[in-house]
């Protein structure tokens, strides 16, 4: 059987591409979606029945912190009496139960989720005739100097403004699991920013 060789160049290139994927893999960088948890989205009910004062507090979440936010909004919430469902957007099916809604989404490239811009889109007519609060979870808000930030953050929700008005606005640290988002080379790119900088 004749010898195959390979020239010094394909050697170096296909080298390199496997120790990359070897280090990437081995330093969690990437990690294949096959071995991704599935994101389950929690729901919660707090408060006695109150049919008067029954309160939405939904959100979209990439993976998972907004939930907490939204689990400690509704919390509060329902300690002034009110009834309160917590349900990610994509569970909610009608408005007219609630007297008021609050609808928040996870940051991703400085605007909130697909999945929340659509939640507001879809329910626009209902939602500008109930009391509607917004909020946001963002990483940002989390660094040393999240400060410095806090007001151009704002500017992150005009797109919300422009389809519903909100009363009021809640803008909340979030935090970040790899582990949960799926591989891109944005998460990627701030998984770097996280490690060197916060």
């Amino acid at each position: 059987m004749p010898k195959k060789t390979i020239s010094r160049r394909d050697f170096l290139k296909t080298s390199g591409i496997f120790l990359g994927s070897a280090a990437l893999i081995g330093s969690g960088l990437l990690i294949p979606e096959m071995n991704k948890p599935e994101n389950i989205l929690p729901k919660f009910e707090f408060g006695e029945k109150n049919m008067e004062n029954r309160i939405l507090v939904t959100y979209a979440s990439q993976a998972g912190a907004t939930a907490g936010v939204a689990e400690a909004i509704g919390k509060s919430l329902s300690a002034s009496g009110a009834q309160v469902d917590v349900l990610p957007m994509k569970d909610v099916s009608d408005l007219s139960p609630y007297s008021s809604v609050v609808a928040g989404s996870a940051i991703h490239g400085q605007k909130w989720l697909p999945e929340a811009m659509g939640f507001l889109r879809e329910n626009r007519s209902e939602l500008s005739h109930k009391p509607f609060a917004s909020f946001m979870v963002c990483i940002t808000l989390s660094m040393a100097n999240a400060n410095q930030y806090r007001e151009g953050l704002k500017d992150w929700m005009i797109p919300v403004r422009k389809i519903v008005h909100p009363v009021s606005e809640g803008y909340f640290a979030g935090a970040l699991d790899f582990s949960r988002l799926p591989f891109s080379i944005n998460v990627l790119a701030m998984r770097l920013v996280v490690f060197f900088i916060i």
